[in-house]
């Protein structure tokens, strides 16, 4: 892609996997039927990105400098959604869905919600209902299919549904989670995958937590991130 160029977080919608460098602060998508490649954006547009997000045409970044970024990915069109906010506390990672944007604020335990509007985007909104009872410390990573998913250090996997805790348990492991580092799920695949790094395996569960299958080996065990394209039969580690 470029020199010194290496992946910190990966994502993938509609074939088109977006890669970011939040050392070079590049972001990047490759085509994976025509397996071309496309800088999206560098270091002026996207100041010191931390995390980004892919859903159809539109990708999604989090900078710790100039806030939320939406990028159109057909034309590389970058659109200012929201300048950094002081009642943000640490902000984690960055998920968007049906062109809303959702941020994990671990440090103020909330995940904040951006509705599209007919002009551009609301403003910040608390996803979680009141009466939820949850604990986002030690968060990994937030993903979305509809329903909205956070994965913890511990293996733990949260879900919510309307910004209530909805159903998830881990059914017919032959030994827990341990050490996990990232996780796939998405509207367009039929599973969950989990990147189980110390049991050096990728996990196969239904979106509820129900053991399907498992892939070992020591990949697993170094990879930091996944994305999981079904229809190709094919994961990405990085």
């Amino acid at each position: 892609v470029k020199k010194g160029f290496q992946a910190t977080r990966l994502s993938l919608s509609a074939g088109k996997l977006l890669i970011l460098d939040a050392d070079t602060d590049t972001l990047v998508t490759v085509d994976l039927a025509k397996k071309s490649q496309q800088i999206q954006a560098g270091p002026q547009s996207l100041g010191e990105a931390e995390s980004a997000s892919v859903n159809g045409n539109f990708a999604f970044v989090y900078s710790k400098d100039k806030g939320i970024i939406r990028v159109d990915i057909t034309n590389q069109k970058i659109t200012a959604v929201a300048p950094k906010d002081d009642d943000w506390g640490q902000i984690l990672d960055i998920a968007g869905f049906a062109s809303n944007i959702y941020l994990l604020d671990v440090k103020e335990n909330q995940i904040w919600k951006y509705l599209v509007t007919s002009d551009g985007y609301s403003d910040k909104r608390e996803y979680l209902v009141k009466d939820a009872k949850v604990d986002l410390s030690s968060s990994l990573r937030l993903q979305i299919e509809s329903s909205v998913y956070v994965l913890k250090s511990t293996g733990e996997m949260l879900r919510f549904t309307r910004g209530a805790t909805d159903n998830f348990n881990y059914e017919g492991l032959d030994q827990g989670v341990k050490e996990p580092k990232s996780f796939f799920v998405s509207s367009e695949a039929d599973n969950l995958y989990i990147l189980d790094s110390g049991n050096k395996r990728l996990l196969i569960l239904t979106k509820t937590g129900v053991y399907k299958g498992q892939v070992t080996g020591d990949k697993f065990a170094t990879a930091t991130d996944l994305v999981v394209d079904e229809k190709g039969k094919k994961v990405y580690l990085w």
